[in-house]
């Protein structure tokens, strides 16, 4: 009996532990690229790294696109809740690992910072796409519940209805026209690569869901609004940071997400910019933008948010490839590229983009980009994270930033062997070069 007592309390004890080391505030997860050798989403076995390349381009379009839908639509919604909340598209760019559960599931996940549900499939699931892993099911944890239409995350909901049983039912609609319906839940989540457990996050247990999610298992939201995995972690007495640092679109590597604390050794911090319009992007204040150096010239306030409508301003996106800058400002940066690099030129209309160019060895060497932020920061891009490589064989090589009317992105490319640091506690972001694949 004292041996069994003895036994008991030690597993208490661990338990306790994992909880306390957990509410400490840091959690590792790890990400991978959609062409990552183990995503389910991933077709490299079967293209060529110019097919690949181009798909991304395309997906990288159609995420701008819907952005800009998103945009438009709350502009003319100003003030009213909305069924199309969020602007994912193109199946999703970076995957992560989650489990949801008592004990816990786990889920392979679209990770996002352009939108804040948390949701997968759940059983029973009446209109479900094929995934690899089994769905969730509510009835294998314990520590699993219903959220009563009164709850407050219920009410941030875009789409909400309630059932007799007073359960909170929602909808909850993307840019491309994806969609999740189901019942707003709570459960705990842990992350396969940390100790520690987040108790009561809310999610949505999605029994109708249709659209680009590919084979993920479902979507983590890591935008500003209150229903984001990030910024329900004050709930759990945590602060409401995460951070990021993506290896490169072709390595094989992981890429490491922290929730939670977060080292600021190093890290240039820009005042995050405020979009009452768009509230769940991250938009940071571009002051400035150099080539090799040379400062760019362009209009004044290209870069401002309008409060009114929402429009204008940077956003620092996770889900979208290319950088996007407004037109008035694309044209000079890309006539500052075109003067720079002579390397023989490459149509790249096939390819989606405007400068492509074949230099004699895949080692060439390009200019770099600076971003210029508020508070002084640069954010400096080195050539190979401007100019990438699309197809081996022939050498070709392409800018990795385009054109786009109404508003800016700052891509995951540009973003690369960054650590990438969003403090929604003190509004702002954080970056600084490093090696993510030593991480």
């Amino acid at each position: 009996m004292d041996a069994i007592f003895i036994f008991t309390f030690y597993l208490l004890l661990s338990f306790a532990a994992a909880v306390i080391s957990a509410a400490g505030g840091n959690w590792r997860a790890e990400i991978m690229h959609r062409e990552h050798p183990s995503s389910p989403l991933s077709t490299a076995s079967h293209k060529t790294p110019r097919e690949r390349f181009v798909a991304a381009v395309q997906r990288s379009h159609l995420r701008a696109r819907a952005i800009a839908h998103h945009i438009e639509v709350a502009a003319v919604n100003v003030g009213a809740r909305q069924f199309t909340s969020s602007v994912h598209s193109g199946v999703g760019e970076y995957l992560m690992n989650i489990a949801i559960g008592t004990p816990p599931q786990i889920f392979t996940t679209i990770m996002d910072t352009g939108s804040d549900l948390v949701w997968t499939q759940c059983d029973p699931c009446n209109e479900c796409y094929p995934q690899n892993d089994a769905v969730f099911n509510p009835a294998a944890s314990s520590t699993y519940q219903l959220l009563s239409c009164t709850n407050p995350l219920c009410l941030e909901l875009p789409s909400t209805a309630c059932t007799g049983a007073n359960a909170c039912e929602y909808g909850y609609g993307y840019g491309d026209g994806s969609i999740t319906e189901g019942y707003f839940s709570s459960d705990s989540v842990s992350f396969p690569a940390s100790v520690g457990t987040v108790p009561n996050i809310a999610f949505g247990c999605g029994v109708a869901n249709e659209g680009n999610f590919g084979a993920a298992d479902g979507l983590v939201g890591l935008g500003q609004g209150p229903v984001s995995l990030v910024s329900q972690l004050r709930n759990a007495n945590i602060e409401p940071i995460f951070s990021y640092c993506l290896v490169g679109i072709y390595s094989t590597s992981t890429s490491p997400l922290l929730l939670g604390n977060a080292s600021t050794v190093g890290i240039a911090f820009t005042p995050l910019v405020a979009n009452p319009i768009n509230p769940t992007f991250y938009y940071a204040g571009l002051t400035g933008i150099t080539v090799n150096g040379a400062q760019i010239d362009y209009p004044a306030n290209s870069f401002a948010v309008n409060a009114t409508d929402g429009t204008g301003g940077l956003i620092v996106d996770s889900g979208t490839t290319l950088t996007y800058l407004v037109q008035e400002v694309y044209t000079p940066v890309l006539q500052a590229f075109e003067a720079l690099v002579t390397y023989p030129r490459v149509d790249g209309s096939s390819i989606g983009l405007d400068l492509c160019v074949s230099p004699p060895s895949a080692d060439a060497d390009y200019p770099n980009i600076v971003y210029q932020f508020a508070n002084g920061s640069n954010f400096e891009v080195p050539g190979n994270n401007v100019f990438l490589l699309v197809d081996p064989p022939s050498n070709t090589t392409c800018l990795s930033i385009a054109g786009i009317q109404g508003f800016s992105i700052l891509g995951n490319i540009h973003q690369q062997d960054h650590m990438m640091v969003f403090d929604l506690a003190a509004q702002q972001i954080g970056f600084k070069s490093v090696a993510c694949n030593t991480l």
